[in-house]
């Protein structure tokens, strides 16, 4: 696995070092690419894999104040030190992680599932994201479409080949449900509700729905969807999340 990651990493590069060729406006400078967050070592021994995915990484990963506060060991790498920077990577979550969209928004989920981006926990998860692995700021919702269309195609497709590297047992998704049309794999289990949160105050029930897409490898995953909110599952407490994740657990055990 730790080959692939290097010619993923390479791959990571070459976008983040094209965007700056092309003088995309809205890219972080300085960052990095971010293939993952998290410890995937940790994650490839886990009994339990499981990722979350959004859909690129937000400016506040790379601080004005401190701009690899977070990726330390990155600072002056590239596409020639591929180790270095995925040492970086794992590191994240041990490091100073950016806790205040991490932690409210899939960390619940995880624990309910007995997992967690941390390393207390059985199973150890990856953070992905679906379009871009570049940080740009605003993030992805607000870009310009011109900008969307340059970044996505090669970061579409670097996802699908992250994915199929780290070949997980669960995926959990949270954005706009129009945006699920860019997963590109085949759909052999469609959408049911396996959950739905409802309750005074709320305008209308917030239903979790499960899929499964195949992998080239022939796995597949249990893909996990809720609609986006301000941050992910952000419609829902933590309590509710934990639940949820226990009844995804239930699924994946019966």
């Amino acid at each position: 696995m730790r080959e692939r990651f290097r010619e993923l990493a390479h791959d990571a590069w070459d976008q983040h070092e094209r965007a700056e060729r092309e003088s995309v406006h809205h890219l972080v400078r300085p960052s990095i690419p971010i293939l993952f967050f998290g410890d995937s070592k940790a994650f490839a021994s886990s009994p339990l894999r499981t990722i979350t995915v959004g859909l690129n990484p937000s400016r506040e990963e790379f601080p004005r104040r401190a701009p690899f506060l977070r990726f330390p060991a990155a600072e002056g790498t590239s596409v020639r030190d591929p180790d270095r920077y995925l040492a970086s990577l794992d590191a994240y979550f041990r490091t100073a992680p950016y806790t205040g969209w991490f932690n409210p928004s899939f960390e619940p989920l995880l624990r309910g599932l007995g997992a967690s981006y941390y390393d207390q926990a059985a199973s150890v998860a990856l953070h992905t994201d679906l379009c871009s692995p570049l940080a740009t700021d605003p993030t992805w919702s607000r870009l310009d479409r011109q900008e969307q269309a340059l970044l996505e195609p090669a970061g579409g497709r670097l996802w699908h080949e992250l994915v199929e590297a780290l070949q997980p047992d669960v995926v959990f998704i949270s954005i706009a449900r129009r945006r699920l049309g860019k997963i590109a794999l085949p759909l052999i289990e469609p959408a049911s509700v396996i959950d739905t949160v409802d309750g005074p105050g709320r305008v209308r029930p917030y239903r979790i729905e499960a899929f499964r897409h195949a992998l080239a490898s022939g796995k597949a995953p249990l893909f996990v969807f809720g609609q986006a909110s301000q941050t992910p599952f952000g419609s829902i407490s933590g309590v509710e999340k934990r639940r949820i994740g226990a009844r995804v657990l239930e699924l994946i055990d019966a």
